[in-house]
């Protein structure tokens, strides 16, 4: 009894096993956010670098068009809160998006050219302080659906300096 009721336990954990590793499904594609410039000025334009890799084993396509359009980003200060929406942000709510995307082809491993998001022209990054930033990008349904969040970055914004009189 003892040696049948082992053998059934093992052919159950066996079949959980099998049965998760095939329905474990990893994201085909990864987003990494680099700063352009940090720390950066009170005052200038707060710049971010997108860089979409295919972290898939197979070709996947994609659309690209401006950032603001394909990715979700949020942006904190260092008390969590949501800095001011510019005029801007609040113009592009709601309104409709006509396009001229070009869809890319990449095969494992091979990345998008680098997609270039200003932050200043939606948030009032003014204030000096630290800004957290994460993007998401939704992935299409005939990959599976759901959601990639990027890695999370810290910018700096300090108060300019004066310069020297001549």
């Amino acid at each position: 009894m003892k040696t049948s009721l082992k053998r059934a336990l093992t052919l159950i954990i066996l079949t959980v096993c099998s049965a998760s590793s095939f329905g474990s499904t990893t994201a085909p594609f990864t987003l990494t956010l680099e700063a352009e410039e940090n720390p950066v000025k009170a005052g200038s334009e707060v710049k971010a670098d997108i860089t979409l890799q295919n972290s898939s084993n197979r070709a996947i396509h994609v659309n690209l068009s401006l950032a603001e359009m394909e990715y979700t980003f949020e942006v904190r200060d260092s008390q969590d809160r949501i800095p001011p929406e510019t005029e801007y942000a609040r113009k592009a709510k709601g309104r409709g998006y006509f396009s001229n995307d070009q869809i890319f082809y990449l095969q494992p491993g091979e990345s998008l050219p680098k997609d270039l998001l200003v932050l200043t022209k939606f948030y009032d990054m003014s204030r000096p302080g630290k800004y957290t930033i994460q993007v998401s990008r939704a992935i299409p349904k005939e990959l599976g659906g759901g959601t990639v969040k990027s890695n999370t970055l810290t910018i700096t914004v300090v108060e300019p300096t004066a310069e020297p009189a001549k």
